[in-house]
C-alpha cells in the first residue's frame, strides 16, 4: 500500500510541483549519509534520517497536501529542502569531526593560486583596495553584502520563477528546486571526497592584515564566521555554484532582473577571493557543476522550462 503513495507521487509529480520525487531523491540521499556515517565516520547518525521520516509522512498526507492552492505547495517544497539543506551541511561537518580530522588538500589549490597570482587571490584584491582608500573598502563592502546574499539566493530564485509561470505551468517549478537539491547534494558529497579548508584557515600566518571592511561590512563578515559550522566545505564553491545556477535560470527564462543576477553572481564570485573564503579551482570548479545540475534535472523532472517562442522542434 504504502509502495503505491510512493509510486503515485512519483507518476503525478505535476500535482504536488515535483515535491514527491525530490523527497524520494533526499531520502535515498540521506540513507546513503546514514550508512556512510557507519561505515567510515565512527558510527551511524540517526540525525542523517530525518528527511527519510519527512518523506514518509509527505506521501501519508499527499492525498491532502496536493488540494492545497499551488503558493503553499511552493512553500512545501522550500522547507523541507532548506531543513535538509542545513542538516547535510553540518552531517559533512559532523563526518569530519568523528574521524579527528579528515586529512585537506588545500596544499595542492594553494600552489595553483601561487601560480595564478604570485600568492593567494585575495592579496590582489586587497592592494586594489589599498589604492582606493575608502572606495575599496566600500568596494569590499559591497562584495561582503552579495556574499550574504547567497542564503536567500535559491528562494529568491524561485519566486521570482514561480511568478513568470501562468496556471498551467506552475509544476514546471518543480524542477528548478530539484536542480537546487541536486546541486547541494552533489556539493557535499565533493566536501568530503575534496576535503579542503580554504585560504582564511590554511593560510592564517600569512594574513597579518585585517580585511579592509567598514564596520557595516565588518559585521556581516562576523556573521558569516560565526555561522560555520563545517570546515572542510571549499570545494567546489557553494556560493558560487548557487549563484551561477539561480542565474542560469532567470537567463534561461529571460527574466528581466536576469541581469541583476549576472552581476550578484560577480560579486559573489570576487568576494569568495577576496574574502579568504576559497581557491581558483574552487570557483572553476562550481560553474560546470551547477549547469550540470540545471540539465540532469530534466531526468527526475521532465518539464521544458523554455519559453514557448523559444522551442524548437525535437
Amino acid at each position: 500500500m504504502f509502495e503505491y503513495k510512493i509510486q503515485e507521487a512519483w507518476d503525478q509529480y505535476k500535482s504536488d510541483l515535483g515535491l514527491g520525487r525530490i523527497l524520494l531523491f533526499l531520502a535515498f540521499y540521506n540513507l546513503f549519509l546514514f550508512f556512510l556515517s557507519g561505515i567510515g565516520f565512527g558510527g551511524f547518525m540517526p540525525s542523517a534520517l530525518w528527511p527519510v521520516f519527512i518523506a514518509f509522512i509527505f506521501y501519508f498526507l499527499r492525498p491532502n497536501l496536493i488540494n492545497l492552492s499551488p503558493k503553499i505547495l511552493f512553500w512545501f517544497n522550500a522547507i523541507p529542502i532548506a531543513i535538509s539543506t542545513i542538516l547535510n551541511y553540518y552531517l559533512v561537518g559532523e563526518f569530519d569531526r568523528a574521524v579527528g580530522g579528515i586529512e585537506r588538500r588545500d596544499a595542492i589549490f594553494s600552489d595553483f593560486d601561487q601560480t595564478l597570482f604570485n600568492g593567494p587571490a585575495s592579496h590582489v584584491f586587497e592592494k586594489t583596495a589599498e589604492l582606493l582608500g575608502t572606495t575599496g573598502a566600500l568596494f569590499y563592502d559591497l562584495m561582503m553584502l552579495s556574499y550574504i546574499s547567497y542564503f536567500f539566493l535559491p528562494l529568491i530564485g524561485g519566486i521570482l520563477y514561480f511568478k513568470t509561470l501562468g496556471p498551467r505551468d506552475q509544476h514546471k517549478i518543480g524542477r528548478y528546486f530539484f536542480s537546487v537539491v541536486l546541486y547541494f547534494a552533489l556539493n557535499f558529497i565533493l566536501y568530503l571526497v575534496v576535503p579542503v579548508t580554504g585560504p582564511q584557515y590554511w593560510l592564517s600566518d600569512t594574513y597579518t592584515d585585517p580585511l579592509p571592511l567598514t564596520t557595516f561590512g565588518h559585521f556581516f563578515w562576523s556573521l558569516v564566521n560565526q555561522g560555520q559550522t563545517t570546515f572542510i566545505d571549499c570545494f567546489p564553491s557553494g556560493h558560487t555554484g548557487i549563484a551561477f545556477l539561480v542565474t542560469i535560470w532567470l537567463v534561461r527564462i529571460n527574466h528581466p532582473l536576469r541581469f541583476l543576477l549576472m552581476a550578484t553572481t560577480a560579486f559573489i564570485v570576487m568576494a569568495t577571493l577576496a574574502m579568504r573564503y576559497h581557491y581558483t579551482m574552487d570557483l572553476l570548479c562550481a560553474f560546470p557543476l551547477a549547469y550540470f545540475c540545471h540539465r540532469v534535472a530534466w531526468v527526475f523532472i521532465p518539464v521544458d522550462v523554455r519559453p514557448q517562442k523559444n522551442r524548437s522542434q525535437t
